[in-house]
């Protein structure tokens, strides 16, 4: 009798167990890359920003937490893109994947499913504050054959290429500002978010006014939580609840102003309204 009651005792604790390893093993995988203010990684460890924070508020909402993987942009989002070819593995255990920080745009609509917006941010474009020339449109940069140097595969080079407008690819925003303000530099102009302007130019080495805006604006656009497809509708649906809960209540808005003062709901209403 002892026997058998030890076996029951063991098979009974051994289911638990069993669902917490599934469970564990079909956890959300959720990526970033850095970008401050949004993403603040010191010595390849994130040590804060408005995202993070806003995303762990999430967490807490959703009851689903997971260790942040820090990812360059292009692997984040790749890794989305093949995580349904894992799902069709044999032996794979899925787990549905996420990305921040993800523009919704055109081309990557039915790529992934949506959850947000977490923001609205505006592109920029800018030219070296030594250049006279007058650009008040991208009709006007690709007039004068400009150049222009962005960052590869983020949704700058989609507005350029829709433009007609001629651009170099670099693996960073950073790199694209010093090779636009490089002696004797052969490009003419690039594009930064207004969000993170101030940061990119501090990383590249280089004050405010070396570069000029254009005398035009371009629509703002809607800064999004990218999910794998797989990812069931009902992760997704709960994960926006989350941010629902916390644009109702203010916190979002209030998150990104301890890191982005100027970030007022006025600000946020009039890039709303610009979005196309």
């Amino acid at each position: 009798m002892k026997w058998c009651l030890l076996v029951l005792i063991f098979c009974s604790c051994g289911q638990p167990f069993t669902a917490q390893a599934a469970q564990s093993k079909n956890s959300l995988v959720v990526s970033m890359h850095p970008l401050a203010p949004f993403v603040i990684v010191e010595n390849g460890e994130i040590k804060g920003g408005f995202i993070v924070d806003i995303y762990k508020q999430m967490e807490q909402l959703t009851g689903q937490y997971s260790d942040i993987q820090l990812s360059s942009f292009m692997r984040g989002l790749n890794t989305l893109r093949r995580a349904a070819k894992r799902v069709n593995s044999a032996n794979s255990q899925y787990a549905p994947h996420a990305h921040l920080i993800v523009v919704r745009t055109p081309q990557r609509e039915s790529q992934f499913k949506w959850v947000g917006p977490l923001l609205y941010d505006g592109p920029v474009v800018y030219k070296r504050a030594s250049d006279q020339r007058t650009y008040r449109s991208l009709e006007d940069i690709k007039q004068h054959d400009a150049t222009c140097v962005a960052q590869q595969k983020v949704a700058d080079t989609e507005i350029f290429t829709s433009a007609g407008i001629m651009y170099h690819e670099t693996a960073s925003q950073e790199q694209a500002i010093r090779l636009l303000l490089q002696p004797k530099s052969r490009f003419d102009c690039t594009m930064i978010a207004l969000m993170n302007t101030q940061q990119a130019l501090q990383e590249a080495g280089y004050p405010l006014n070396a570069l000029e805006m254009m005398s035009f604006q371009l629509p703002a656009h809607a800064v999004y939580m990218a999910f794998s497809k797989d990812t069931p509708d009902s992760v997704v649906a709960n994960w926006q609840k989350a941010l629902d809960t916390l644009d109702s209540s203010g916190q979002r808005l209030a998150i990104i102003q301890q890191y982005m003062p100027a970030y007022t709901a006025a600000l946020e209403k009039g890039l709303k309204a610009s979005v196309k």
